[in-house]
């Protein structure tokens, strides 16, 4: 493990030779699979979302989904305490929810404005040959907005929630 000063170190020799090397290593990334690792890892996921052409209104409904302890009310105060209508959420946070939720009722349908995901199952409706409901939406074009809940896995907390419904708001995804 470096210490602060080496791993210093060692960014600014990174930025400095990342422009040689940048092409390189995106594309070697690509082929093996590892370039969405690599910007997740970076918190840049936003760079790999495909333009389709395909919008959803900023004001529209936002789906919370996922086993949750935290109450409903709970992250209703969150939302009005970031100005927005308690009514524009639909929320199902039981594990079993997720596993009969429609979600293709959301494909295509710019009313819904972004999907907040929690721990749930990764085989349900919709899933098809993706290894989980999940990836089948962000992957498949139509969807609304897909922001994973949870630093280490998937969790539903009250900071959390606050924190993505902000970072979506300031990237402007919803209003």
């Amino acid at each position: 493990m470096l210490s602060i000063e080496e791993l210093l170190e060692l960014e600014d020799n990174i930025k400095a030779e990342l422009d040689e090397y940048l092409t390189a290593a995106l594309s070697k990334l690509n082929r093996s699979g590892q370039l969405e690792e690599f910007i997740e890892l970076l918190g840049m996921e936003h760079l790999l979302q495909k333009e389709s052409g395909y919008e959803v209104y900023k004001t529209g409904k936002i789906v919370v989904i996922g086993q949750s302890d935290v109450k409903v009310e709970a992250l209703l105060s969150v939302a009005k305490q970031l100005g927005l209508d308690k009514n524009r959420f639909e929320l199902h946070l039981e594990y079993e929810d997720a596993k009969t939720f429609n979600f293709r009722k959301m494909q295509w349908q710019p009313t819904y404005s972004l999907l907040m995901v929690g721990p749930m199952p990764h085989s349900g409706s919709g899933k098809g040959d993706y290894s989980s409901v999940i990836s089948a939406i962000e992957a498949e074009e139509g969807y609304p907005p897909v922001v994973r809940l949870g630093s280490n896995g998937l969790k539903i907390t009250k900071s959390d929630f606050r924190s993505k419904l902000t970072e979506m708001i300031e990237m402007k995804k919803i209003a």
